[in-house]
């Protein structure tokens, strides 16, 4: 039995895991995800909703990977 398209994009992305970094500020905290492609969703929240919402593209996944490793999340102070 040949396995459907379906089947096989559905056994590929359950393999992939989501990187996820955040960044906490006084009035809002920056949370980053990153599926491994040209692009990084940054969802700027304030409490509970979300006041934000961009997509960060790259010209490859070598610079997407960069930029999320160097400068996305896990910062964690206050400015004043």
């Amino acid at each position: 039995m040949v396995p459907s398209l379906i089947h096989v994009l559905l056994q590929l992305f359950s393999t992939f895991e989501i990187m996820r970094k955040h960044e906490l500020y006084t009035d809002y905290q920056d949370h980053f995800e990153y599926f491994g492609n040209t692009e990084i969703e940054r969802i700027r929240k304030k409490g509970e909703k979300t006041i934000r919402h961009d997509w960060i593209i790259f010209d490859t996944v070598d610079e997407a990977m960069e930029f999320f490793n160097d400068r996305c999340g896990e910062f964690m102070g206050y400015y004043a």
